[in-house]
Formats: C-alpha cells, sequence, structure tokens
C-alpha cells in the first residue's frame, strides 16, 4: 500500500484503529510512513506517546471532547472531522494551538458527514471555524458501501464517483483555501483501485490485517490475511456435522456474511499448524466450506464440510478467520501490544 501511494503521488495516513497496536504502528514507520488516522481521541493519545507527530481523528469531533481535543493539538499536529457547524464552533472558541479540520463529505454510505450539494452546510462550518487557529484543510470520506459492493465493477464504480465528487468540492473551494486536499479511505477501493484521479490523500486501515469479508470481495487473496482467532474444540457432534468451540460474539464480533443460500456465517475455521509455530505458517488455506454458523457469547459452532474439519477432536486447536478483523482484533485486545 505504500508503494501504491507513492506510485500514485498520493498522501499516505494509514488507519491505526484496525490494529491499534504500537509494535504494529512500527513496522509503518519503518516503511516510511509518517502521517496516520485514528478513531478516536484516546486513540489518537496512546500513539501520540509512541511518538507519532502528524495525527487525523477520522470521526465527527465529540463536542464533549472539546478540552482534550484542544489539550491534544498542542502536543500534536492535529486535524479533526466536522460534519456540523457547532462542533466548529465550539473547537474554535477553546483553541490554544494551531489544529487543522477536514469536512466530512457523505458520499453515499449514510453513515456520518453532509451531502455533497449541501454547500450551505459547507460554509456555515467554514464560517463558524473562524479562528486563525483553525485551518480548513480539504473534504474528507470514507466509502463504506463499498464493504456492501457485490463485485468488483461496482466498488471501481463507487470509488469514481466519490473522487469525482471531492474534487468537484475541491475545485469549488481551493481558490480560496489554497492548498485543500482530497482524503478518502476505504480498503476495497485502495485494494484494487489503479486510478486515483481527483484524489490526493488515502487513508485504508483494514488492508492491514484484511478478513473473510475483503476477500468474499476481492480486495485480497487468502494468503495475505494475517488475522485470525486461535479456538479450542470443545465437543465433536458427528451425527450433525457440527462442532462447539470456545470463540464466540465477544471473540469475533457478530459481524457476518450471507452466503449464496441464505445462510449467515460469522467465520471460516481452517487448520491451525499447532506443531509448526512459525511466524509465516501459522494456518493453511481452507480445505473446504467449514463455516462457522452460529455465536452464542462464548461459543461458536462450526459446520463441519471437509474431511479435516469431520476429523477434529475435542481438544484440538482450530484458527478461525474473523468476518471483521477490526473489531475481531479490538475485542481481543490485539492493540496492547
Amino acid at each position: 500500500m505504500c508503494e501504491k501511494a507513492t506510485a500514485n503521488q498520493l498522501i499516505f495516513r494509514p488507519h491505526f484503529k484496525t490494529h491499534q497496536s504500537v509494535k504494529t504502528g512500527e513496522w509503518f514507520r519503518e516503511a516510511g510512513t509518517t502521517a496516520i488516522t485514528v478513531s478516536s481521541v484516546n486513540m489518537a493519545r496512546k500513539f501520540a506517546a509512541a511518538g507519532w507527530t502528524d495525527i487525523t481523528i477520522a470521526f465527527p469531533m465529540n463536542i464533549r471532547e472539546v478540552e482534550q481535543v484542544s489539550q491534544l493539538a498542542e502536543r500534536v499536529k492535529l486535524n479533526v472531522l466536522f460534519d456540523t457547524h457547532e462542533q466548529a464552533s465550539a473547537l474554535a472558541s477553546l483553541l490554544k494551538q494551531e489544529a487543522g479540520y477536514f469536512i466530512k463529505i457523505d458520499v453515499g454510505h449514510h453513515r456520518a458527514g453532509i451531502l455533497p450539494d449541501d454547500t450551505d452546510s459547507i460554509d456555515r462550518i467554514i464560517y463558524a471555524a473562524g479562528s486563525e487557529l483553525l485551518k480548513f484543510r480539504g473534504f474528507l470520506t470514507h466509502a463504506g458501501q463499498t464493504y456492501s459492493a457485490k463485485n468488483k465493477d461496482e466498488i471501481f464504480s463507487i470509488h469514481r464517483k466519490s473522487a469525482e465528487i471531492l474534487n468537484g468540492l475541491k475545485q469549488k473551494y481551493i481558490n480560496k483555501f489554497p492548498g485543500i486536499i482530497t482524503s478518502s479511505g476505504d480498503t476495497p477501493s485502495c485494494s484494487l483501485a489503479t486510478d486515483f484521479t481527483g484524489i490526493d490523500e488515502i487513508r485504508p486501515g483494514n488492508f492491514v490485517y484484511y478478513d473473510l469479508m475483503q476477500l468474499h470481495l476481492g480486495s485480497c487473496s487468502f494468503d495475505q490475511i494475517a488475522a485470525a482467532v486461535i479456538c479450542p474444540v470443545v465437543s465433536v457432534y458427528p451425527s450433525r456435522n457440527e462442532a462447539l468451540i470456545y470463540g464466540g460474539a465477544v471473540h469475533l464480533s457478530k459481524e457476518s456474511l450471507n452466503r449464496t443460500d441464505g445462510r449467515r456465517i460469522f467465520g471460516l475455521a481452517v487448520p491451525f499448524n499447532e506443531r509448526n509455530l512459525t511466524e509465516t505458517n501459522l494456518w493453511q488455506a481452507p480445505e473446504g466450506d467449514d463455516f462457522v454458523v452460529s455465536l452464542s457469547q462464548e461459543h461458536g459452532i462450526i459446520s463441519l464440510e471437509s474431511q479435516w474439519a469431520k476429523n477434529l477432536k475435542p481438544g484440538n486447536l482450530v484458527a478461525i478467520i474473523p468476518v471483521h478483523s477490526c473489531l475481531a482484533a479490538d475485542l481481543l485486545g490485539s492493540g496492547d501490544f
């Protein structure tokens, strides 16, 4: 991803919310990364303490945290995100050190942000942020609708539309605010796209581990997935071709994918190399459709489809590829190292 950003003359600001790990963050630093994205004030503090000095909090600012944001801006080069003028006004009135802000644009995900044609709201934010210390950095989006795309062509279409929207807004405001940029950051687009016309900065996060969802979308190959939850087999039920594992919603989350037959799946079981614990060969490729088909709080049910799975015994360990590695990593505390 670093190489792709360099080849396309993009600012690379990876999102650290997936791994939340100081150690993993150091791998990015070794690859030349100097600017990062986080999703909360607490996460920003954590990575500031680890020596990161250029941080964007890519979540609309919580007014109740305005004092903490102001204090953080005294320690690092900080960018925040606004999608209401109230947020801008609250920070402008309290800021003691220069900080930047992006305006969040809703390009179709409909989770947060201002609709592209609502320039009145954009202008109100800019007016409310009228402090000399609060600098307008540009327009930012997360095209999260790519995660529910049906195929790669749909991902490409969403990516192109998002870039056109952001660049259109940039061109409308750049004469008044020279230097503003466009920032986009979904892993499917950043992984698959080769044309980033209209985009100045990318902020993917999930790509650091990938997961079953990204494999399903075609964003990665299986051998690029770098996260699995290792679970013990508790019981095996040959009569119904199922096994019970200790690994449930509190480990994997309840993120799911829908199979073509309509069944929901919560992960994929693959062989774990229990006797060959090398850094590059912890688990093997899937033997079949051995999916996690049910989850309770602490436990899950695997459907035993392959011969490998049918041979599982109580006490064996299996690797579960999570549907969403961001949530699994957070639930299991991977950010503690």
